[in-house]
């Protein structure tokens, strides 16, 4: 599976993930104790970890393919 440059950056959430990560969000920013910034800091804690699962799964790809090419 041959992946563009740089396309790994950009996260791709599945829409039933983003609906609940957006819920969750949204429950955070009414709650009086935590407020707007707890669903902002959420939401990118969230597309940070996509971020770095393709990242990591992009390393794996590019390592599997050098070792491929040792043999």
């Amino acid at each position: 599976m041959a992946m563009n440059f740089g396309a790994w950056m950009l996260a791709e959430i599945p829409a039933e993930r983003r609906f609940a990560i957006e819920a969750e969000a949204r429950r955070v920013e009414t709650d009086p104790q935590a407020g707007r910034i707890a669903g902002l800091l959420l939401r990118q804690t969230y597309n940070q970890q996509e971020m770095l699962q393709a990242a990591i799964h992009e390393i794996a790809r590019l390592e599997l393919r050098l070792m491929e090419y040792e043999d």
